[in-house]
């Protein structure tokens, strides 16, 4: 079983512009994220998809594989189907480009989840962390998870979610990193963007709505989602500290 792990890695993003070549300790952060990628155990080989002559420049001076994908994708994951219909693979991990802290454990327990998930006919894996802080709850660039009682997502919202109604209810985080089949690939980038999606702006719903299963797995805290400019300094630390 053949594993292709694609970091997609767009220069135009809305609240950061050039983020994925963002310096980071004195290198991009795309290329910290590739690191971290190519250790973990399940993948057997790694691409950068991008829209930007740039990114791939940077990536090959480093000897980094970089894949031109078209410019009009409206998610990561429809990049990531792109490079499917190029590329064959058994599972396709998307690892975030802004995720220069991704525990390589973190990748294999997600593949491991699809692996698991598979014989119930489900065909997308993602992770969460269980335990949420107050800065995560009240950031609106923070996705909200709620798992089911046989590891699947019930929700997933820029809200915190469920409402504390009758009692309280553990607050968990969603992980940007998910496994797919190359088939489930395909069907999410046949499908129009439904209207939660487009609200939510969450591209797994896209599976949701149309009625699909994905499954879910607890991973380990540590990791730092770079969505602002000052989130750089934060990553910068805990590298410095020997994250």
């Amino acid at each position: 079983m053949t594993t292709l792990a694609v970091i997609p890695a767009r220069y135009a993003s809305t609240r950061f512009p050039g983020k994925p070549l963002a310096p980071i300790c004195g290198r991009a952060m795309v290329l910290h994220v590739y690191d971290r990628t190519r250790a973990a155990s399940a993948v057997d080989d790694v691409t950068v998809a991008t829209d930007d002559e740039r990114i791939v420049s940077v990536c090959h001076a480093e000897g980094i594989e970089a894949t031109m994908t078209s410019g009009a994708h409206a998610t990561g994951t429809d990049r990531l189907a792109e490079v499917a219909n190029r590329r064959a693979a058994d599972i396709y991990v998307n690892v975030q480009g802004d995720e220069p802290l991704i525990a390589p454990v973190a990748i294999d327990a997600v593949i491991a989840c699809l692996q698991a998930a598979r014989p119930r006919g489900i065909e997308v894996a993602t992770g969460y962390l269980e335990t949420a802080t107050p800065e995560q709850l009240e950031s609106r660039s923070v996705v909200q998870l709620v798992p089911t009682v046989d590891g699947c997502v019930l929700a997933l919202s820029r809200l915190p979610i469920p409402f504390g109604f009758d009692e309280e209810f553990p607050r968990t985080v969603h992980v940007g990193l998910y496994a797919f089949t190359r088939a489930a690939l395909g069907r999410f980038a046949a499908w129009p963007r439904g209207p939660v999606e487009r609200a939510e702006s969450i591209e797994l719903l896209r599976f949701l709505e149309h009625g699909e299963r994905i499954a879910c797995v607890p991973i380990l805290p540590g990791s730092i989602g770079v969505d602002h400019p000052e989130d750089l300094a934060r990553v910068e630390a805990v590298l410095a500290a020997g994250g």
